[in-house]
């Protein structure tokens, strides 16, 4: 069954037919593959309807949304997306019960990375008066329809790419290093593709002579591309074709026993043994994973397990703005160029970071935030400028091998001085007042960092430092943390204690995070409807 095919993708489907207009006259004219995909919408709009119909509370959602999107007047705009109405039809049967589900959570998240493509490269940032319109018809008639012209990948989990008591579909490329007891091995029949235009077109900028004949690239392409196939398997190699196979199989081919003429001893005499295979550590991150786990579990369930692409990532915008800017500044000064850096070099800086991560995934920021997010790098290096000549690394990655998985992580500074070495994270919130939970976890990270690089390194570290940047005053932002070799043994039990419950799926929120944090998660109107946080939490 294809992912369109999916019943809570249809629905989905149906819900944004609903939600932009594109049903009936707000169509337009369609034909083609457009005209396709309207018989599909159509079917899903009526299936929808007979199920989740008035008084249900989704087509009372809907009704509500699509009024908001009409009602807009001429200049006006809602803070919203169409990742936001994702997220809104979570808290909302069916949708609310597909969640619980994991197989149908991850379908959830296969439309929810979809969605934050088209919102990229069709840059709708938000649903304006201005918009509407062009929204419906790009999201349907361009990016809707090619995706279901050319059909979408099903979830595949990357942790375990050979699951048991199933057999394994994979391209030829796909094979490569691999190898199975048996392999099957199709389209000996098909015609592939050659890039003898390619050739033709690069052949003049080449540095090489052709060392194939034209007329034989593709030949040799194809021999190629089967050799891999054919040295797959360990016991048995069967050879499938829908229609005769092309010439130059015809040796191989007329050569093998027949089915169902295969005789009984050849299968009968096969042995094979079940090997388990070595299963590849995983890699959780200081910051990616731990962090985000201890903040809440069902934020790391959706948006770290399940794959959920987040909408609402002006927070992150913000932090990478404000962090990478001052990396490029730390890297400028590593060169031995910190005179050539003044405001309007810092300006330039900024504006060339910002308008890289706008051509990201992530939500940008307005005016007043990146004003906001400059000053705090102006501040920094007004106040630290003297620092920068201790510079040894900037962003500089560290990872620990445990029994059971992998710890990794980035340290933003390393300063040294005197044969000493001294660590220094940023933090772009303000300096937390009242929040022991939170230091300690940092320093957690902080002396494991300290103890991977004083192995690297063979100096010792002194000092572990934070630097809260929208902290005005470098007495108020820095905040310096003993280094204790003793507390990276007791951090690494902690860290063992976290992953284990992360690899137990131990997603059940015990504790209702900051009210600060509910109120930026995409997932604060699932979790009211689940009954996890309360109304205002996520209004």
């Amino acid at each position: 069954m294809g992912t369109f095919e999916i019943t809570e993708i249809r629905d989905l489907v149906a819900c944004f037919a609903v939600l932009f207009g594109w049903h009936g006259d707000g169509r337009g004219q369609v034909g083609g593959t457009v005209a396709k995909l309207a018989t599909y919408v159509d079917g899903t709009i009526v299936n929808l309807g007979r199920r989740f119909g008035v008084p249900h509370s989704l087509a009372l959602a809907l009704q509500q949304w699509t009024g908001e999107i009409a009602a807009l007047q001429e200049g006006e705009a809602l803070d919203l997306r169409p990742t936001d109405y994702f997220y809104r039809l979570l808290a909302v049967e069916p949708f609310k019960y597909a969640v619980s589900n994991e197989n149908t959570a991850r379908n959830l998240a296969i439309f929810s990375k979809l969605l934050n493509v088209f919102q990229r490269y069709y840059h709708y940032t938000a649903i304006t008066h201005r918009n509407r319109e062009s929204l419906r018809f790009h999201f349907f008639n361009s990016f809707l329809r090619l995706l279901y012209d050319g059909g979408i990948n099903e979830y595949e989990d990357p942790d375990q790419p050979f699951p048991k008591g199933h057999v394994q579909v994979m391209t030829i490329h796909q094979a490569k290093g691999l190898e199975f007891p048996v392999v099957v091995v199709g389209s000996l029949s098909t015609q592939l593709s050659s890039p003898k235009q390619i050739d033709r077109d690069l052949g003049p900028y080449y540095n090489r002579p052709p060392f194939e004949p034209e007329d034989r690239i593709t030949i040799f392409d194809r021999m190629r591309l089967h050799y891999v196939a054919f040295s797959r398997p360990q016991n048995l190699l069967v050879l499938t074709a829908h229609e005769p196979p092309k010439n130059h199989f015809a040796s191989i081919w007329q050569g093998l026993p027949q089915w169902p003429y295969v005789k009984k001893g050849l299968l009968a005499s096969q042995r094979f043994v079940e090997q388990d295979r070595m299963p590849v550590k995983k890699t959780y991150s200081f910051t990616g994973d731990l962090k985000i786990y201890e903040t809440c579990p069902r934020q790391y369930q959706f948006f770290r397990e399940y794959d959920f692409t987040p909408s609402r990532s002006a927070v992150i915008f913000f932090g990478l703005l404000v962090h990478q800017t001052i990396e490029e500044i730390h890297r400028i000064a590593l060169d031995g160029n910190l005179d050539t850096i003044d405001e309007p070099c810092i300006q330039e800086l900024f504006d060339r970071t910002f308008r890289f991560l706008t051509l990201s995934d992530v939500r940008p920021i307005g005016r007043e935030a990146r004003g906001a997010a400059l000053k705090q790098v102006l501040n920094y290096f007004n106040q630290n400028r003297d620092e920068m000549s201790r510079l040894v690394q900037t962003e500089v990655d560290v990872s620990l091998e445990k029994e059971g998985y992998i710890l990794s992580g980035k340290v933003d500074l390393v300063l040294g001085g005197d044969g000493k070495l001294e660590l220094l994270d940023f933090k772009t919130s303000p300096r937390p007042s009242d929040s022991s939970d939170l230091i300690a976890a940092y320093e957690r990270q902080l002396c494991t960092y300290a103890h991977i690089l004083e192995r690297r390194h063979g100096r010792r570290v002194d000092r572990l430092m934070l630097y809260w940047t929208s902290e005005a005053l470098k007495e108020n932002a820095l905040m310096v943390l003993p280094y204790d070799p003793k507390r990276v043994e007791e951090a690494g039990l902690y860290f063992d204690e976290t992953v284990s419950r992360i690899q137990a799926r131990e997603f059940a929120v015990t504790a209702t995070p900051e009210a600060t944090i509910c109120k930026e998660c995409d997932l604060k109107k699932l979790c009211h409807a689940d009954g996890i946080i309360s109304k205002e939490a996520s209004s």
